[in-house]
């Protein structure tokens, strides 16, 4: 008798995903366990076998023409061209275990370099762009990538083989953004199709430059927020009812963003004399990176990580619950896709992107040495880039899902042969919300210092980006609204609201308008549950966590977000003024398995 293969949207049609634990095994056959005490368990792999694996960068290709006609305006002879494609290849997570078949993102360029288990590392300078001739300002420059979908047509397990890409963090069009579906009745200039099937492509256009920047170079006056460039961003596919085994099987990538050394050069938009803001400039932050656009992966001070969790099968394929909707915990935690690698690092500083890609698994990342000793780390960023001043001296961060945060970490005073190790100490038995954190934790990446002290120029200052708080008139002008995200009817809503429901928006009365003051009151009523929420379009600020002052690393006047953490029954009023890009985009948990059963709605931006 052959086994039964079914699809997740089968499943959901016979009712079968709620009784008790459905697991899809790697070859696509359904597997019942008892949903009380129902675990799996990875086979065992040693640690410290493997280095830390750094993703290379796309190399660019010739420019090609046939490119939505609405991208024509941001492009120009400095334009960067790139072409990636999603398919089925095989990998290694870990030395101990067979080879993984993944999904995932690979550079097409003839140059491309080999590809890692994430997606090339996208890197790029932030605008507003100087015209090397008159050193003027333009609105041209950036990059367009063209996403080539070549997955198999006839695949077996999870997943599903249609794609939308979204720039997670990216201030872009509408159109570009990874809508996660194709609308009946878009809006005035939004495309009919946005999803593209097994043997298609789409072109995103990501111009890199300042918000405000419309209002700037076609409008002439300057609203542009020069210090609203952000550090690290990401990539991931976005599918409606199944981003989450479609990230979770490799669809993910870094993309990194870095000062416009000649910003400060721009009339009428020069650089402060506070911030200088190119972070490699003598006269500016001059933080730790030589990972900077064009230069060579590897000996870099400046190095993003990812962490994610995965459960394996014995022949090294991925295993996954596509039916468990409170959110999937794989046993393994993989960083770039590695289980317990290694680092060399020399005695200088360093610093790191943290970024949380896993479906639910939330961290509380320690730095410590071997018998569980804190060390000394300084925060300088979050998602929305450099924070207004560093947070020095932690012992520890959280890390929710989507979450970026950076730290600089100082070797400088370890001796050579030093191993420092990074623990997560945050405990987490089910996708509801962590259990506590430990006072001791799995060790996920080992440090090994080498050498004497090196020459190190980089620098943390006391003012890393400052900027303004909101404007109370614009406060007291902004139009308010609420969003309860609640659990009802065995699923995930918000304001009673499914996913699949996009086909309208939620925020009809009145509407969302450019360049209008908005806050939003987010509001968890769904019992013990936690949810991250991630809104799409522009970042925000947090003005009140439950009625009082937010934590300082998400504070406004002192950071950027686009995604804020809901614990059980909180609230947190933030605050938006959407900018340059109308259309349609949409809000979501970002526990994966939440957003795609289905708490995510959608909301449109008027010009």
């Amino acid at each position: 008798m052959q086994p039964l293969r079914l699809s997740r949207r089968d499943i959901l049609k016979l009712g079968l995903a709620g009784s008790g634990y459905i697991l899809l095994g790697p070859d696509g056959t359904l597997a019942r366990a008892d949903s009380s005490g129902f675990t799996f368990q990875s086979p065992p792999t040693r640690p410290w076998l493997a280095p830390l694996p750094v993703p290379a960068e796309p190399a660019d290709v010739a420019p090609f023409s046939d490119f939505p006609t609405d991208y024509a305006k941001f492009i120009d002879a400095d334009t960067l061209f790139f072409e990636i494609e999603s398919v089925e290849r095989a990998v290694s997570f870990h030395p101990d275990l067979p080879e993984t078949p993944i999904w995932g993102y690979r550079d097409m360029s003839p140059n491309a370099r080999p590809p890692s288990v994430l997606g090339p590392t996208f890197k790029a300078r932030f605008g507003p762009y100087a015209d090397p001739f008159t050193g003027k300002p333009k609105l041209a420059g950036g990059l367009i990538v063209r996403h080539h979908n070549n997955l198999p047509k006839d695949h077996t397990g999870f997943g599903f083989t249609r794609n939308t890409v979204h720039f997670h963090g990216g201030h872009v069009q509408a159109r570009a953004d990874g809508f996660p579906e194709d609308l009946l009745s878009p809006p005035p200039g939004f495309p009919n199709k946005v999803v593209f099937g097994v043997g298609e492509h789409y072109d995103y256009m990501y111009p890199m430059l300042d918000p405000g920047f419309v209002t700037d170079f076609e409008a002439g006056r300057d609203h542009t927020e020069q210090n609203e460039t952000p550090s690290t961003l990401w990539y991931h596919d976005h599918l409606l009812d199944f981003t989450g085994p479609n990230v979770y099987r490799g669809l993910a990538g870094f993309f990194l963003a870095f000062d416009d050394p000649n910003a400060n050069l721009i009339l009428p938009f020069p650089k402060t004399a506070l911030d200088v803001d190119d972070e490699t400039d003598d006269r500016g932050l001059q933080l730790p990176t030589n990972a900077l656009p064009g230069s060579a992966s590897g000996a870099s001070c400046d190095i993003p990580i990812v962490l994610q969790d995965k459960s394996f099968a014995a022949d090294g394929s991925l295993v996954y619950n596509t039916f468990d909707h409170d959110g999937f915990l794989g046993d393994k935690i993989c960083l770039n896709g590695a289980i317990q690698p290694f680092l060399r690092v020399q005695r200088r500083k360093y610093r790191f992107r943290f970024l949380n890609g896993s479906n639910a698994r939330m961290y509380q990342i320690f730095l410590a040495d071997a018998s569980g000793g804190k060390k000394p780390m300084t925060q300088i960023a979050v998602e929305g880039g450099l924070l207004a001043a560093p947070i020095r001296d932690i012992s520890s961060f959280l890390l929710y899902m989507a979450e970026r945060l950076e730290v600089v970490i100082d070797f400088t005073s370890y001796p050579n042969g030093t191993e420092l190790f990074l623990e997560n100490r945050l405990e987490q038995t089910e996708g509801r919300k962590p259990d506590g954190v430990m006072s001791r934790g799995p060790q996920i990446l080992k440090f090994i210092v080498e050498g004497d002290p090196v020459e190190d120029p980089s620098r943390v200052p006391d003012v890393l980006r400052p900027f303004d708080k909101v404007k109370p008139e614009d406060i007291q002008n902004a139009v308010r609204r609420t969003f309860v995200f609640e659990r009802t009817h065995g699923a995930w809503a918000i304001n009673g609201q499914f996913a699949g429901q996009l086909q309208r928006p939620i925020n009809v009365e009145p509407d969302t308008r450019l360049e209008h003051p908005e806050i939003w009151r987010l509001v968890n009523d769904s019992g013990g549950w936690w949810h991250p929420v991630h809104i799409h379009s522009e970042f925000h600020r947090v003005l009140s966590r439950n009625g009082r002052l937010p934590p300082l690393d998400e504070r406004d006047g002192m950071a950027k977000k686009d995604t804020i953490l809901l614990r059980d029954n909180e609230s947190v009023e933030v605050f938006f003024k959407f900018r340059d890009h109308p259309g349609p985009w949409v809000f979501h948990c970002h526990n994966i398995e939440h957003e795609d059963m289905a708490m995510m709605a959608r909301f449109d931006i008027k010009p």
